[in-house]
């Protein structure tokens, strides 16, 4: 009979076997995976369990990336958050589509004023996709010091080519601990954490927004598996939901050809007194 500690254990090891195999992965040339995504090629790839992780797209050098010479691409694996452990539901570093962020930012309306942050930027395509925007301030934070290192690099690049557009800028951070001083702030998540690190960034979201910290709140959140905590907050209402397409230039650069996505926007403050779900 399996015990808790030996599922702990198992869990442990298969991590240490799997990111390894998938480092492996990533040094296949891009030419030789676009030929692993041929129809009659992938009907017989999609079986080798090492080059399945492959057909999740993250590998393939992305179009954003060919056109301005970034490195936002890869599947990286989660840091532990500190109190929480490997399995705090922290998740893994995967970009997301530039298309979807585009069309969602793009439904915000005027963003003059206000502040956007990456909450587990990874790399920062997001935030690439954010300085085309004309947002104050363009912010990322994550705890891998490495994706945030290249997220800055990637920066440095986009400042090059794009002069005219918002800098942007990562923090290696535990997202925990951040204190959200920007009156007017978006909040950018790509299914970043399990729910319990996602209850708690919500509550310091309104336990600022209740002090006055946060004058106005938008979170965008794509593939949302935590939207119930953000519905079941007093404090924000949902904005809009859809299933976004990806660009058929996209396809094939994630693991799926459309994205769910949810956005909501902060109301006024209750008359009861904020209390944590902590």
């Amino acid at each position: 009979m399996s015990t808790p500690a030996f599922a702990t254990l198992r869990k442990r090891v298969k991590r240490r076997i799997k990111w390894p195999l998938i480092a492996l992965v990533a040094l296949l040339p891009d030419s030789l995976q676009s030929v692993l995504f041929i129809p009659y090629v992938r009907r017989f790839g999609e079986r080798v369990p090492v080059l399945r992780v492959v057909y999740t797209g993250c590998y393939r050098k992305h179009p954003i990336d060919r056109e301005l010479g970034t490195d936002t691409g890869g599947l990286f694996p989660p840091e532990p958050i500190d109190g929480f452990g490997a399995e705090s539901g922290n998740l893994p570093y995967m970009g997301s589509q530039p298309s979807i962020v585009r069309r969602v930012l793009a439904r915000l309306g005027d963003v003059r004023g206000h502040t956007f942050i990456d909450v587990g930027c990874g790399k920062g395509r997001p935030m690439i996709v954010a300085t085309e925007f004309p947002f104050d301030a363009v912010l990322g934070y994550d705890l891998a010091a490495r994706l945030v290192a290249v997220a800055n690099s990637n920066a440095k690049i986009v400042a090059r080519t794009h002069p005219e557009r918002t800098p942007m800028q990562a923090f290696a951070a535990d997202a925990l601990e951040l204190e959200f001083t920007h009156r007017k702030l978006v909040v950018f998540l790509f299914n970043p954490f399990g729910s319990s690190v996602m209850s708690r960034l919500l509550d310091n979201l309104e336990r600022a927004l209740a002090e006055g910290a946060i004058e106005t709140l938008r979170v965008v959140y794509i593939y949302p598996v935590c939207a119930h905590l953000f519905d079941a907050s007093p404090m924000l209402a949902r904005d809009w939901s859809g299933c976004v397409p990806y660009e058929p230039g996209e396809i094939g650069y994630g693991t799926e050809e459309r994205q769910d996505v949810v956005s909501w926007k902060s109301i006024a403050k209750p008359e009861r007194e904020f209390s944590s779900r902590s």
